[in-house]
C-alpha cells in the first residue's frame, strides 16, 4: 500500500486549493516530510497569522488564495484542520489543568474512541478492555490517563480526539459566555 502524502494548503473554496511547500517558507529551517505528524509539528510552532504572513512574504501562492482557509489535505482526499500554536497550547493547558471535562464532552470523547477502537480491532474482549479502561479514566477524572490512552492510538486518530477536545471546549466556553451575558441582561 502506498504511503499517504499530506500537504498544507490554502483553500479558496471546497476542493480549490493551492499547495504550500513548507520548505519554501521563510519560517521553515528544516525539511518537512509529507506525513501528518511532521506537518503538525511544524504548524504547532506558529500561530495561523504567522504562517499566513510567511506565505505572503514567500510569494508562493496566487494572491486570490491568500484569504483562503488554511487546511491539510492528502492525495487520499483527507481534508483536515490545521493544528497551530494556539490550538497546541490550548490542548496542553486543558491536559494540565484540574478542570473536569463536561458530561457532553466525555460522551463525545468516549463515542469517538469507541468508533476508533472498533475499527482497529476485531477481538471483542480486547475492545471491551480498552473501552472499560478509557471509561474508567473519564469517570475518575484522570486526565493524565485519558491523554495517555489517547496517545496510544495511531497519531491521525489521536489527532482527531485532540481536535474534538479543542473544538468542543471552545464551543462550551462560547455557550457559557452567551448564557452569562444573557443572565446579566435579564438582571
Amino acid at each position: 500500500m502506498d504511503k499517504v502524502k499530506f500537504y498544507l494548503v490554502l483553500e479558496k473554496r471546497l476542493g480549490d486549493y493551492n499547495i504550500i511547500y513548507l520548505d519554501r517558507l521563510d519560517i521553515c529551517n528544516t525539511q518537512i516530510l509529507s506525513d501528518i505528524a511532521s506537518i503538525d509539528s511544524f504548524t504547532a510552532k506558529f500561530t495561523e497569522n504567522e504562517i499566513r504572513e510567511s506565505i505572503k512574504r514567500s510569494n508562493i501562492v496566487p494572491i486570490d488564495y491568500l484569504d483562503g482557509k488554511l487546511k491539510i489535505v492528502s492525495d487520499h482526499k483527507h481534508n483536515l484542520e490545521v493544528i497551530t500554536k494556539d490550538i497546541f497550547d490550548y490542548i496542553r493547558t486543558v491536559q494540565l489543568n484540574n478542570e473536569d471535562f463536561s458530561r457532553e464532552l466525555k460522551n463525545k470523547l468516549f463515542g469517538l474512541y469507541r468508533k476508533i477502537v472498533m475499527n482497529m480491532f476485531k477481538d471483542e474482549g480486547f475492545i471491551k478492555g480498552m473501552l472499560d479502561r478509557f471509561k474508567n479514566a473519564l469517570n475518575n477524572k484522570n486526565k493524565l490517563e485519558i491523554f495517555h490512552i489517547i496517545e496510544e492510538i495511531p497519531y491521525q486518530k489521536s489527532r482527531e480526539m485532540y481536535l474534538l477536545i479543542y473544538n468542543e471546549s471552545l464551543r462550551e466556553k462560547e455557550i457559557n459566555l452567551r448564557n452569562l451575558k444573557k443572565n446579566k441582561d435579564v438582571a
